[in-house]
């Protein structure tokens, strides 16, 4: 099965912890959406799956 695999994710900005030890699995042909409040992470995580 192929798909989109992050394993233990972690993002730090001098004292605040971004993403701690985050894991997820995008199946392929599937539509995900990202949920959460303002500050929870979101950009952060796709910001460091895409490598920007």
């Amino acid at each position: 099965m192929t798909g989109i695999e992050v394993v233990n994710i972690s993002k730090r900005f001098k004292d605040t912890v971004a993403l701690d030890h985050v894991n997820l699995f995008f199946e392929e042909e599937k539509i995900y959406g990202l949920l959460g409040r303002n500050g929870a992470g979101k950009s952060t995580l796709l910001n460091v799956i895409s490598n920007r």
